[in-house]
């Protein structure tokens, strides 16, 4: 798996929830496994779920998590795993307000680390992040499709880069009570807003990548419609990369125009919480009829054999553009340690033939080489 000297690599995770200082554990232990050869790359990117900070005050907005700050010592996993750029744009990026995300924004950037899709307002969180290594440029952006309400920035309010959708139902059928089929529609502005960013940022660079932090979490396979035409158009617009993550599983990957769109890259050591919430706070949904609060460590949504599957998506970039795409299977353990599974074993098979079964659905195939997953562009 080594590049040559005039290439570029990039690594790429999905959703990361770091929380061990809070329970008095060392925050480096979290990718005590893989931090070694996931810092082998040039660009280490991850989407990144928590606020780092003291401050805030919870938002009661829909479907928010009162989990969704830590403290800000957990910034130390990133460092540790090698990161240099994470994504903030969210549904938690807001979860303690204003004060809480420009803190996170701080803390990240003190460690050296470019944070996109979130700003002080909406010209900061539509900036983004350029690396020039090896003579190749490649600049990252960031948008999320999945806003709780007053998550987006404005022109003088801190949030993320949105990119929303509006939700529709159609019935199907005359039949009263038969399930009406799902319309989501992106809307256009902000799907524009995206364009022109892709547009402005191809002038700048060899290589465009764009982190979508969109679709349906937690069922197999399940793509909203919306997700294929908002791809699509960035990378009609001159992306080259798309990297989709929310979800917490992986999804299918598709090759439009040439291009790889990963709709899911999974979790990354990403933490749930390890006690109840504090009194008061959503009595209702922590009761029997939402769900029932476990004491459990780290995966929220044990079970299913799925919840475990995760990758780190690697692409090679020269000047020419990206050269190839492919994508290492990992394994989360139920304390959300993620640890890279060689081709010997056979959870890495499990990872292959789930992943082959989905990206078939989209049109795409896939190809092992070595403890590697190669995505074949040339279909």
């Amino acid at each position: 798996m080594t590049a040559a000297n005039d290439t570029m690599v990039i690594h790429a995770v999905g959703d990361i929830s770091p929380r061990r200082a809070d329970y008095g554990e060392d925050p480096d232990s979290l990718f005590a496994a893989v931090h070694q050869k996931v810092k082998e790359a040039d660009i280490v990117f991850g989407q990144l779920e928590k606020n780092f900070s003291n401050r805030g005050g919870f938002q009661f907005r829909d479907h928010t998590n009162w989990y969704s700050r830590v403290r800000p010592e957990n910034v130390r996993s990133l460092v540790h795993g090698g990161f240099n750029v994470v994504s903030h744009a969210s549904n938690h990026c807001f979860d303690y307000g204003p004060d809480s995300l420009v803190d996170t924004i701080d803390v990240v950037r003190a460690n050296n680390i470019q944070i996109i899709g979130v700003g002080r307002d909406i010209a900061e969180a539509r900036r983004p992040a350029i690396f020039d290594r090896k003579g190749v440029r490649v600049g990252i952006l960031a948008y999320n499709s999945v806003l709780p309400t007053e998550y987006e920035a404005r022109e003088q309010k801190p949030g993320c880069a949105p990119l929303r959708v509006s939700t529709y139902y159609e019935p199907v059928e005359y039949q009263a009570g038969t399930p009406p089929e799902v319309v989501t529609v992106p809307m256009e502005q902000d799907v524009l807003a995206m364009e022109e960013d892709v547009r402005n940022l191809r002038k700048q660079v060899d290589v465009v990548v764009v982190s979508m932090h969109w679709g349906i979490h937690f069922i197999p396979g399940m793509l909203a419609d919306y997700q294929p035409e908002v791809g699509h158009r960035a990378i009609d617009a001159g992306a080259d990369l798309i990297l989709g993550h929310h979800a917490h599983i992986l999804k299918g990957i598709e090759v439009y125009k040439g291009k790889v769109i990963f709709y899911s890259i999974g979790s990354f050591g990403s933490e749930g919480p390890r006690h109840k919430p504090p009194p008061g706070v959503f009595t209702k949904r922590s009761s029997d009829v939402y769900r029932k609060w476990r004491e459990e460590p780290g995966n929220e949504h044990p079970g299913a054999k799925d919840k475990h599957y995760s990758m780190v998506a690697r692409c090679l970039i020269n000047k020419s553009g990206i050269e190839k795409v492919s994508f290492l299977p990992v394994w989360t353990n139920e304390r959300s340690e993620p640890e890279f599974l060689p081709a010997t074993d056979p959870r890495s098979g499990e990872v292959f033939q789930y992943m082959d079964y989905w990206c078939r659905k989209l049109g795409a195939t896939l190809t092992r080489e070595g403890d590697e997953v190669v995505v074949n562009v040339r279909q």
